[in-house]
């Protein structure tokens, strides 16, 4: 067989990618129902225990810490992380997709400092509850 007929590499890139393609989101959902299974789980204990379990949105989710300001802070991050990445990969002839996602990368870490640098500001404004003796 000629060495330029088969190219593994190139013959298995789009299996890789359809596999990829469809076991993220599979495994996504597998991994969601198993963590709701045991909230749900930890839940039938504590009321078989007759413990008052708290409420349910707030057991599952993972974190309660996304607000509209840092949806909104990540979003402008991932658009400043695009167009940087993209002149980037232009003007310095460095592949697309390296710049861009460094780019996004480097825009959503200082959001997130940004939010979590908002997040402590904000819990230590709030005042606090004056103890009447």
């Amino acid at each position: 067989m000629h060495p330029l007929l088969f190219s593994p590499t190139e013959d298995l890139l789009p299996f890789f990618a359809i596999f990829f393609t469809f076991m993220v989101p599979i495994l996504a959902m597998y991994f969601y129902f198993k963590h709701k299974n045991k909230v749900m789980d930890e839940r039938r204990l504590m009321i078989e225990k007759g413990l008052t379990p708290p409420p349910l949105k707030e057991s599952i989710e993972v974190s309660n810490d996304k607000t509209p300001l840092n949806k909104g802070l990540n979003m402008i991050a991932i658009a400043l992380g695009l167009l940087v990445g993209y002149f980037i990969s232009r003007h310095f002839d460095i592949r697309g997709p390296f710049s861009i996602m460094g780019a996004i990368l480097f825009f959503l870490g200082i959001a997130n400092i940004i939010s979590a640098t908002m997040v402590d500001k904000s819990s230590n404004s709030t005042p606090k509850p004056q103890d009447h003796e």
